[in-house]
């Protein structure tokens, strides 16, 4: 073969070399599921069969509904009635008022209702009287939407605690606002002081108060997930250099170290909370970065899920020296629990939550579904995709098109106790509800709406 051939295929071979590792990148960053394998470590199954499945104990009723999926942050409300004979005895409006976009829930704490919305250019806290919806005060600030998909408003639901209010914001702005003054004690723009871009879908971490401190993820490259003093503002630590997902950071403590579980937009990792040293983590890399439902703490495990033809993972935390070690239990893809927007509950040995658009139920010990569990309405129609809460023994839900629903919350068989349609209108009724001793309060992007199931 001649120099010039020899030289045409060298070209065509690092031409073809260069197509295809370029092309693996691309897919490894776009298309991350498609190099996941299912995977069980058959000891840590076994192991699994007689661990300790124990939530902490449940709220009582006087701590309302402060924070993030309710008060214990894992989607159980708080004690209290719930009637649950919808089908003859559904829950009554006792008020509907208007309201701006978002998909914040709203909190309930000390007889006043608080909503997270957008109005005009400016994103806004409303505090309602709880009893009658009549607004008591509100408290605004400019927020620039450009670039932000599904912008009709904030999707990360604020925290209260200890008479203040932290709030972030689509546009990445975090404020935390006094509940007596209304006025705003301190701001951080999380975009600028931490170099992070916006997200496709906005900024989503729900504030996680822990101790002195308040954390949120603003996925920077000068920060992944940082704390602040909650009093100050004052920046306490940064910690990484993930991407942002749309997860909320949840405290655990788990082998005996308390933690912050935190999922990114590439991984999943616990956290030191007073420096914010990373104890473990687990690479967790989905399409789009769309990590959005938060990890379920249960015992000394850890469950993430995610949409996408992701799957989910359950990840047993052990103790190692003086830190902590994940080991995978199973990885289930795309056949379980893929979790889109929502977080599943669990209860009693077993998880529920929308698989992608179907509600279903998983043995958390298997790590498979129940397949003779199969929800359906009271007309034999598939129940549409959704958010639910835990209310004791029953699964209260909120489908994306405004259909409030109840059903019990029992692995052997779906029972549907029974449903209000037309609650709220729209395709994006994101939020999830919220239960404060028998009332059920609900939002769309055009209004909050308190019904009474007492």
């Amino acid at each position: 073969m001649s120099r010039r051939g020899i030289r045409s295929l060298i070209v065509v071979f690092a031409f073809l070399l260069f197509v295809g590792v370029g092309g693996y990148f691309l897919l490894k960053r776009y298309k991350p599921q498609l190099f996941d394998r299912e995977a069980v470590d058959a000891g840590q199954l076994e192991t699994l069969q007689t661990a300790l499945l124990a939530p902490p104990p449940q709220a009582t009723a006087d701590l309302g509904w402060p924070q993030w999926f309710g008060p214990t942050r894992d989607g159980r409300a708080p004690t209290g009635p719930l009637r649950t004979d919808w089908e003859t005895n559904p829950p009554r409006q006792l008020w509907s008022v208007p309201g701006g976009g978002g998909y914040a829930s709203i909190l309930v704490v000390s007889g006043r209702a608080y909503a997270f919305d957008r109005s005009g250019s400016q994103e806004r806290i409303r505090a309602l009287d709880s009893e009658t919806g009549t607004t008591i005060w509100e408290c605004a600030w400019a927020a620039d939407y450009s670039g932000i998909g599904y912008g009709s408003g904030p999707r990360a639901t604020p925290t209260i605690h200890e008479g203040k209010l932290y709030a972030l914001g689509a546009a990445g702005k975090f404020v935390c606002i006094d509940l007596t003054t209304t006025k705003i004690l301190w701001e951080h723009d999380l975009k600028t002081e931490f170099n992070a871009p916006t997200p496709t879908w906005g900024f989503a971490s729900s504030p996680l108060i822990e101790g002195n401190l308040a954390i949120v993820q603003p996925g920077g490259k000068k920060g992944s997930v940082v704390a602040f003093d909650k009093f100050t503002g004052k920046l306490a630590w940064t910690s990484g250099t993930d991407a942002a997902g749309y997860s909320s950071p949840l405290a655990a403590t788990c082998a005996g170290v308390r933690q912050i579980v935190v999922a990114t937009g590439e991984s999943i990792l616990g956290l030191r909370p007073e420096t914010g040293e990373v104890l473990w983590k687990q690479e967790w890399s989905t399409a789009h970065n769309a990590n959005i439902a938060a990890p379920v703490a249960v015992g000394e495990y850890v469950f993430c899920s995610s949409g996408y033809s992701k799957g989910c993972v359950l990840l047993h935390l052990v103790a190692k020296g003086a830190g902590v070690k994940a080991e995978r239990v199973y990885f289930r893809k795309a056949r379980v629990m893929q979790n889109h927007h929502s977080t599943s509950v669990f209860r009693d040995g077993f998880l529920y939550g929308f698989d992608q658009d179907a509600l279903r139920c998983v043995d958390f010990r298997a790590g498979e579904p129940r397949d003779e569990w199969v929800a359906k309405d009271s007309s034999g129609g598939r129940i549409a995709k959704g958010s639910l809460i835990l209310a004791d023994k029953s699964l209260l839900g909120l489908t994306q098109t405004g259909t409030l629903f109840l059903a019990d919350a029992d692995p052997e068989e779906f029972r549907f106790r029974g449903k209000i349609e037309g609650v709220l209108k729209g395709s994006e009724c994101w939020a999830v509800p919220t239960l404060v001793d028998g009332r059920i309060y609900v939002r769309d992007g055009e209004k909050v709406v308190c019904l009474d199931s007492r």
